[in-house]
């Protein structure tokens, strides 16, 4: 019975969980915390490396921004140094001393031996005469735009150039660096960003275990409550304290355990009733039995054996009836309602009837304005049970050649069945009980069963049941709301 509970709650927990593609759910660990864990790393790791991705294009932008810029600066200075002086006037000694002092201003350290001082070159142009250019240079022109940036190839390494020209004295300036100066700026941008992530991911995943884990305590305590109970035990589940995530589960949970010990209440007041009901006729069965076992005369077997007939039928009437009624309480949802022609359908169980009448030269009649719509939504088969128990009632209890009225009436409640005999009637202080369970007015031989019957079986619909005196007689008033449909949720019961 937990078992099913636990079950109940793991359906419900996956359809409360947000889908996902079943390839996907195959392949995941079953367990919440592994899942959830993978899950969260994944994600994490895509978004570090996106990350990444955009840090690296907007790393490369803005260091070719940088490095620009410094391009210009480094020809604006050199600029500077060179125009007003004659290089060919200059000894070469003091030329040696200016250009290896151009060098180290451009790389702006001071050591002899930089690592970039190969990747940095410039010259020094006046018209067609080369006056300045560092090791790292070529032979040639390392651009030959006149002014602004460029690309070439030296060396199998790409260059970067900028040229700045004085068109007033004829000097022009080229400043290069090659772009693996740039990748490696990059590189130790993105390798500073990303670092920390890698190395924090491990973890990360480690808290995220225990954090996951300590989140998901309510839920394992809630199955340790339901693996440790009695399994007679069908008291509500009490989780404190509750989080809103487990909160539907608890109450479907209690919901489930209140249907099932109203299902075993059920259950048990039926055998109650069955024993109750039926130990009195087969006692009486049983003496019939030994009355026609020790019969003298036939007669008297005969008459035994008569009223064990009849105490065989009220035994099937009772267990028919005990049927229903147990048919009816545990029925639930609405999968059973049809589209049902009222009149047409009475005028059918009537039918059927006319020889229970007939023995006792009862008439039956059923009246109604046929120019209505008669047509609503009811159980099937409720209505053959609601006028056989009416209508037999009403013969059993009518004196002969009596009438028994059957009329349906349409009004803004809905239809309203009425059935009214002309019988002997029932005092006020038993009218009341006429629909409990095994009432019986007088010394009736029936069950007690049926008007209860019929009464759960209105209530179903949503309608109601009204007893009065009809002068002589007794007059039953059944209302059907006119959509006939009980709006009783998924989960709900119609009887208690």
């Amino acid at each position: 019975m937990l078992r099913t509970c636990l079950c109940f709650s793991r359906s419900l927990i996956s359809r409360v969980t947000p889908s996902m593609p079943a390839w996907l759910s195959r392949r995941l660990p079953q367990s919440i915390r592994r899942r959830t864990l993978l899950v969260v790393l994944l994600l994490l790791t895509f978004f570090s490396l996106l990350i990444s991705i955009i840090s690296f294009k907007d790393a490369s932008h803005e260091t070719e921004e940088l490095f620009d810029a410094r391009l210009a600066q480094q020809a604006r200075i050199l600029q500077a140094l060179t125009l007003g002086i004659d290089a060919a006037d200059l000894p070469e000694q003091k030329k040696q001393a200016l250009q290896t002092s151009i060098s180290h201003a451009l790389i702006q350290n001071q050591e002899k031996a930089h690592k970039y001082e190969n990747k940095v070159a410039y010259q020094v142009w006046r018209r067609e005469e080369l006056l300045f250019q560092s090791d790292s240079a070529p032979a040639g022109q390392l651009s030959t735009r006149q002014k602004g940036f460029d690309q070439r190839e030296h060396l199998r390494y790409q260059w970067r150039t900028f040229t700045l020209s004085d068109y007033q004295s004829g000097i022009r300036v080229i400043v290069a660096e090659r772009e693996d100066v740039r990748g490696e700026l990059v590189d130790k941008i993105v390798a500073q960003t990303l670092a920390p992530d890698l190395i924090s991911l491990p973890l990360m995943g480690i808290l995220m275990w225990w954090a996951i884990g300590w989140g998901l305590s309510p839920l394992q305590h809630l199955a340790q409550l339901i693996r440790n109970r009695d399994p007679g035990n069908l008291e509500a589940i009490e989780l404190r304290p509750l989080p809103d995530e487990l909160a539907p589960v608890q109450y479907s949970l209690n919901s489930l355990l209140e249907q099932i010990r109203s299902m075993m209440a059920r259950e048990q007041r039926l055998i109650a009733d069955a024993a109750h009901e039926l130990r009195t006729p087969l006692a009486v069965l049983k003496i019939h039995a030994q009355n026609a076992m020790q019969a003298e005369t036939s007669d008297d077997r005969n008459q035994a054996l008569e009223q064990m007939v009849n105490g065989v039928d009220r035994s099937a009437r009772i267990v028919s009836q005990l049927l229903t009624l147990a048919r009816l309480e545990h029925q639930q949802g609405d999968e059973a309602f049809i589209s049902t022609q009222l009149i047409q359908e009475s005028r059918q169980q009537l039918a059927q009837l006319m020889p229970l009448a007939w023995d006792k030269s009862v008439e039956v009649s059923l009246e109604a304005d046929e120019t209505l719509n008669w047509e609503t939504y009811l159980e099937k088969g409720c209505l053959e049970i609601i006028l056989q128990n009416l209508v037999s009632n009403s013969v059993k209890f009518s004196s002969e050649g009596s009438d028994i009225q059957v009329e349906w009436q349409q009004s803004d409640d809905g239809f309203s069945l009425i059935v009214r005999d002309k019988g002997p009637g029932v005092p006020d202080e038993v009218l009341n009980r006429m629909t409990e369970r095994f009432f019986r007015s007088g010394h009736g031989a029936g069950a007690g069963l049926g008007l209860s019957i019929v009464q759960r079986i209105v209530e179903r619909h949503g309608g109601s049941m009204r007893l009065s005196h009809a002068s002589p007689g007794l007059r039953v008033c059944l209302v059907f709301p006119r959509t006939g449909l009980v709006d009783t949720g998924a989960n709900s019961e119609f009887f208690s």
